[in-house]
């Protein structure tokens, strides 16, 4: 039980390192648009990916064209993610996943993202995101 609550713990830390304007505008390039909870699932999918594409990604978001498969189908979205840890604690425990102490949030009142907030506008997004705009630009996923 203390090891589930502990990866939940990890799980909103990264969720909350995560919430920046520049994964947003990644996942909006990519989807062709990304509501506060698609943006949401996006970075439970991207953890979900591990730590190596999570940091890469993290870090330099257009990085995410180089690491997609190529043909890439569906969205990038794992919504079922947030829920693993809370899930598997109500099992062992025997009680309500809603009683899990310190269980992810995933929304921030009164927080904003992080860093520069990106622009609905293609000229802006092909330039902020040269790679995911080429793949998705176009075409994108949602």
């Amino acid at each position: 039980v203390e090891e589930i609550e502990a990866f939940e713990a990890a799980f909103d830390e990264q969720m909350r390192r995560s919430y920046s304007w520049d994964l947003w505008g990644a996942a909006y390039v990519v989807h062709g648009g990304a509501s506060d909870d698609d943006f949401e699932y996006f970075r439970c999918w991207l953890i979900s990916k591990g730590r190596l594409v999570f940091e890469k990604a993290n870090a330099d978001p257009d990085s995410l064209a180089d690491m997609l498969a190529p043909n890439i189908e569906g969205i990038l979205q794992f919504e079922d993610f947030a829920y693993v840890a809370r899930d598997v604690w109500g099992e062992k425990t025997g009680l309500s996943s809603s009683e899990m102490p310190n269980a992810a949030n995933m929304s921030y009142p009164g927080l904003e993202p992080s860093g520069t907030e990106f622009e609905d506008d293609a000229s802006y997004l092909s330039k902020r995101y040269p790679k995911l705009w080429k793949l998705f630009g176009s075409h994108p996923l949602g």
